[in-house]
C-alpha cells in the first residue's frame, strides 16, 4: 500500500511539474514564442548540418562570446569555422529548457539550458562529446524578423 501511495504521489509531482511547463509555455507573448521559435530553428539547422538555415536567424553584425575562445567571434568566423567543423561532427541529441525570456520593443532577450551529444570523427579518431550549458542570446527585430546579435555561452565544467 505504501509504494502505490508513493507512486501516485510521483505520479501527482510529474503531472503537476508539466502542467506548470505547460503553463509557462502558454503564458509567452506572441513575441516571446517567435523569439523562441527562432531558437529552436537555428539549433534544429545547426545540428543537421543545414548551415544556410542556421545563419540565415544570425544579424550580419553578430557578435558572439563563448567560454572557449578569449574574443568575441563574428558571425563570418563563426561560418568559416562550423564549415570546417561540420566535416568531422555529427550531433546525437541536443535538448533545449528555456528559463526566461524578456521582450521590449524590437529587442529580445532569451536566457535557457541545453545539452547535447555529438560525435567527433576524423581519420581513424572517433569521439563522443557530451556538453550541457546556459547561453543567453540577444535578438533584434529587422523587417519583421528576429535575428541574433549577440550571446553568451556558459559550459558547465566537464570533470573528465
Amino acid at each position: 500500500m505504501k509504494k502505490t501511495i508513493n507512486l501516485s504521489i510521483a505520479g501527482l509531482v510529474c503531472l503537476l511539474l508539466l502542467g506548470t511547463n505547460a503553463l509557462q509555455a502558454q503564458d509567452w507573448s506572441k513575441d516571446q514564442k517567435a523569439v523562441w521559435n527562432v531558437i529552436e530553428k537555428g539549433w534544429e539547422a545547426y545540428t543537421n548540418g543545414d548551415s544556410k538555415t542556421a545563419f540565415e536567424g544570425i544579424h550580419d553584425n553578430y557578435l558572439g562570446w563563448n567560454s572557449e575562445d578569449p574574443l568575441p567571434t563574428s558571425k563570418e568566423k563563426w561560418m568559416k569555422e562550423y564549415d570546417r567543423w561540420n566535416e568531422y561532427v555529427t550531433f546525437d541529441y541536443y535538448d533545449l529548457q528555456p528559463a526566461r525570456i524578456v521582450v521590449t520593443g524590437n529587442n529580445a532577450v532569451a536566457f535557457y539550458y541545453f545539452n547535447y551529444s555529438s560525435t567527433y570523427s576524423k581519420d581513424d579518431m572517433k569521439k563522443n562529446y557530451d556538453v550541457e550549458g546556459r547561453n543567453v542570446e540577444f535578438l533584434v527585430k529587422e523587417d519583421g524578423e528576429w535575428k541574433l546579435l549577440g550571446d553568451m555561452t556558459y559550459l558547465e565544467d566537464d570533470d573528465d
